[in-house]
């Protein structure tokens, strides 16, 4: 046995503040330093670390955890369940939506929220990153980004090809077969609409108009395929511990960064180094600090990395004298932009057999589940709550929700101006905001996967234990309703297509859905039932320096302006939001990052 992850603690790899100068500061000093061991920092601390010659630091706020249960995929997805990994916290009310306050929620553990979403390995579409390219980030389009995701895959259900890898660490499958059989009558409903089927929707020649089974998290052994599990495993953090240090339950109190003068420059901040302490308050004697020889980089997340620029005194002036910060650098884009997709979920009572409430509801039925998983890895445990996905532009659906396309050409998904809008999702499980016991529900989630609206993270106090204030601000721009009550008035058709086909004793029976399709009565019912999906992006976005009309916070190689040895590298960066769930492209920013980090290195040495 190897072991586990060798976690170590603030004392273990830091020097206490006020710092002794009689400590050898090569006992705290590294070559770079990961604040944010999470979906993208286990990444970049894995590939950084192939260098025998380099030192890194990661410092995550939460633990390794990597229990049995953690590994189940059914299981480790469930955020409310005991010992989760998943952290919330409440959103601010939202004026324009009835004043509503969502949680936000992220996984605080090695791997982040790749420990507890819901396992989706989806890319996104061509046009998305060339979007980013029309935006001003050369080097960021689709063409730039394929080699990445082929490097960190291994996929288990698809041949190799330019597109897809079988040599990478992290692992996917599909499950082409559902084990809820009303996924057919879905199926067959979506494809009654004019939506044509796709056996691949990571090909990027997938159209922009398509239903199809989706790649899944899932390796060998039907384990949930983290990015801890595939980048940070045991056995590697083991052969590395003399040169790769992993400090969990940590909290980044702030960054050190000091002003330099540059006969040429003039003024410049140069970041230097994090101080962090024990994330139990109980345990936080002493604040610690860790010196960066090179590189620090925030992969703390679109919530977490801009709290600690502020905390740090980089962001909008104004916000940090409010606040009591110490402003280095006022740069308004810090926490600004923030977008996540928006869901509006439709609820069925379904047969026992379809939900996979099976589980709470029949002792039975979760005995023979988990057996079943224990002994094959197979069953209902293993099977992820959505197996396939529809994407679709709205723009294309008539009045009787077919999707009628003028020409062909305008599926072609390379292209920006035809990505799709929205996406609808069928779910074996309850994905309200609220409990609803001893009952057996199916959800049809139509989502907004394009939305207009931007909000805001901001500091709530100038605590760094203290969680920011997230101001979602979802239909900040009204324009955002017009395709979700497409997407409601295609589920409510795909929903009355199913019941259809079963027969004459359907059994897809409405639960809570809108009373009438009107507009005001659908307006109505998304903004009581909305949910946010939990994919943040944009706090910290990139851009070209000096670009007043589209502000940001790094650059192309996503170095924070004005700010010597500091990048951001995670979902933040984003130029705008995917239409996509957000994990594989946070993994490829950090595949890219990492290259980018070696050469600049590698050029200056």
């Amino acid at each position: 046995m190897c072991g586990g992850v060798p976690e170590l603690n603030p004392q273990d790899v830091g020097t206490p503040l006020p710092i002794n100068p009689s400590v050898p500061a090569e006992s705290y000093t590294y070559d770079y330093i990961i604040v944010g061991g999470g979906t993208a920092g286990c990444v970049l601390a894995s590939r950084l670390s192939e260098d025998p010659s380099v030192s890194v630091l990661v410092i995550e706020q939460g633990p390794v955890a990597d229990t049995w249960a953690s590994r189940v995929p059914v299981i480790s997805g469930d955020p409310y369940r005991s010992g989760t990994l998943a952290s919330t916290w409440w959103a601010l009310p939202m004026a324009q939506v009835e004043r509503r306050s969502l949680e936000v929620m992220r996984g605080e553990a090695l791997g982040g929220t790749s420990r507890i979403n819901s396992l989706l390995y989806t890319r996104g579409m061509p046009g998305e990153y060339n979007r980013w390219k029309e935006l001003g980030c050369e080097g960021w389009a689709y063409d730039d980004l394929e080699p990445y995701f082929v490097k960190s895959e291994d996929t288990l259900s698809h041949p190799a090809s330019k597109f897809r890898g079988k040599k990478g660490p992290w692992q996917n499958r599909q499950f082409v077969n559902s084990p809820y059989k009303v996924m057919t009558n879905i199926t067959a409903a979506v494809r009654g609409a004019g939506i044509g089927y796709a056996d691949d929707l990571n090909d990027p020649s997938c159209p922009a108009a398509a239903i199809g089974p989706l790649d899944i998290i899932e390796d060998k052994s039907f384990h949930r395929a983290s990015t801890y599990l595939a980048f940070l495993p045991p056995k590697l953090t083991q052969q590395r511990k003399s040169r790769l240090k992993i400090c969990t339950n940590s909290i980044v109190m702030r960054l050190n960064i000091e002003q330099l003068t540059d006969s040429v420059l003039g003024q410049r901040l140069k970041a230097h180094g994090v101080h962090f302490e024990s994330t139990n308050p109980r345990s936080a004697e002493f604040t610690y600090f860790a010196k960066a020889r090179k590189e620090i980089i925030l992969c703390a997340g679109a919530l977490g990395s801009p709290q600690i620029l502020m905390l740090s005194g980089i962001g909008p002036q104004e916000h940090l004298e409010e606040k009591g910060v110490p402003v280095l650098l006022d740069m308004p884009a810090v926490g600004s932009y923030l977008q996540d997709h928006v869901g509006v979920p439709l609820t069925y009572q379904v047969p026992q057999s379809d939900s996979l409430h099976q589980l709470q509801n029949n002792i039975f039925d979760a005995i023979k589940a988990g057996i079943t998983y224990i002994f094959t890895g197979r069953g209902l445990l293993s099977s992820p709550f959505q197996n396939l996905t529809t994407l679709l532009p709205t723009r294309f659906l008539d009045d009787t929700s077919t999707l009628v396309v003028p020409d062909a050409s305008e599926l072609d998904a390379s292209i920006p101006r035809n990505l799709p809008d929205l996406e609808l999702m069928p779910l074996a499980n309850n994905s309200t905001d609220a409990d609803i016991p001893g009952k057996e529900l199916f959800t049809l989630l139509p989502t907004l996967i394009r939305p207009r609206s931007e909000g805001t993270v901001r500091l709530a106090t100038s605590n760094p234990r203290a969680r920011p204030d997230v101001d979602l601000n979802f239909f900040q721009d009204p324009a955002d309703y017009v395709p979700l009550r497409k997407g409601v008035r295609l589920a409510l058709r795909i929903a009355e297509d199913v019941r259809r086909s079963q027969g004459r004793n359907p059994t897809f029976d409405d639960f809570i859905v809108p009373s009438d399709t009107s507009d005001e009565v659908i307006d109505q019912f998304i903004r009581k039932n909305l949910r946010d999906d939990y994919h943040y992006t944009s706090t910290c976005r990139m851009g070209p320096a000096g670009d007043t009309e589209r502000p940001s916070v790094v650059d192309l190689e996503l170095r924070v302006h004005g700010v010597k040895g500091l990048r951001v590298c995670d979902t933040s960066i984003f130029p705008e939001i995917l239409g996509t769930h957000t994990m594989a492209a946070a993994v490829v920013v950090a595949e890219k990052c990492a290259d980018m980090i070696k050469a600049s290195h590698k050029a200056s040495a």
